[in-house]
């Protein structure tokens, strides 16, 4: 039986397709992916400077990485994990790939050569727009909130404490209200206050509705002494009071657990008891999802009170739709 020629035409994907299925979409995916580590890392090393490009890495590192220019200190298992997530997809690939990248590497190392060359325009292609940015020629206006560009969707560590009340407070029992966390301890004279400082400014710039779905934690760095009654006292002077406001205690290991968990860093100087720590807020939405982090300064303040106004909006929203 004669067949039809036209079934033996190359169909116009058939390119296509072997891009995808062949060593090129491997090789590139996994050089780009390398690159982008590398251009990532040459970020987080670079030292902060006042000039446009020092200034652009310092809040690539605080949107990117938690970073507080306060303490210098970093959230290490945000960048872990970044790293991690491309070392794992770069391992994915090359396990799917490997028959055709094995297949193209008996041609030695050059054969690889295309693909690292597009790998590398596309990576000088974001550093240049990165460069862009820090230079001025596209402004970059902090007062200017960066919204969902910054917004993150991890899940929420678990926290069991008791508030200066004395009620029992988890973040289980708090689902579905916006929550913003930080941490604080009573004797503490200098950033603490500043912190409380900030959360109050960020939340007196939301109406009574909105205030009546939004609740603040404040877990204690110094579980040895701060117990129910300092952190009343230290409630009553800073002027907050429950249930918009819950500072929080508890047993040394639950304490430390819940700061470990939300990776804060804190180091008690044995000498004087002084905690040096991160000034962090850390920001729930109301499906118990960690959205957003910020630290201690004016810009991050007015952009903790828009990022609190949209993360209490998304359930109006939502509701409205509903």
């Amino acid at each position: 039986m004669e067949r039809d020629p036209a079934s033996h035409r190359p169909s116009r994907l058939e390119p296509i397709e072997r891009f995808f299925t062949g060593w090129a979409f491997a090789a590139l995916t996994i050089a780009t992916l390398g690159l982008f580590a590398v251009l990532t890392t040459a970020i987080l090393l670079l030292p902060a400077s006042n000039d446009a490009l020092g200034g652009f890495a310092d809040q690539f590192r605080v949107w990117c990485f938690g970073y507080d220019p306060a303490t210098k200190s970093m959230r290490w298992g945000l960048v872990g994990a970044t790293y991690s997530e491309l070392l794992l997809f770069m391992g994915i690939v090359f396990v799917l790939w490997r028959a055709p990248l094995r297949l193209r590497a008996q041609g030695g190392a050059r054969a690889f050569a295309p693909a690292f060359v597009v790998a590398a325009s596309v990576v000088v292609a974001m550093a240049g727009g990165f460069a862009l940015l820090a230079d001025g020629r596209v402004p970059v206006d902090p007062s200017v909130f960066p919204g969902r560009a910054i917004r993150t969707s991890l899940p929420s560590p678990s926290l069991d404490l008791v508030d200066q009340e004395g009620a029992a407070v988890t973040l289980e029992g708090l689902r579905g209200r916006v929550v913003l966390v930080t941490a604080v301890y009573a004797s503490c004279g200098l950033a603490c206050p500043r912190i409380m400082g900030q959360a109050k400014r960020a939340v007196a710039t939301l109406t009574d509705a909105e205030r009546a779905n939004l609740t603040v934690l404040g877990v204690t760095l110094d579980p040895e002494h701060d117990d129910r009654k300092q952190l009343k006292r230290m409630a009553d002077a800073q002027q907050v009071t429950a249930p918009l406001y819950h500072l929080l205690t508890g047993s040394a290991a639950d304490v430390n657990r819940a700061l470990d968990s939300f990776d804060i860093t804190r180091r008690k100087d044995p000498a004087t008891g002084v905690i040096d720590h991160a000034n962090v807020f850390i920001l729930i939405d109301r499906s118990g999802r960690v959205a957003f982090h910020f630290t201690l300064n004016d810009v991050q303040e007015r952009w903790l009170g828009e990022a609190m106004k949209m993360l209490l909006a998304e359930r109006l929203v939502t509701a409205t739709r509903e």
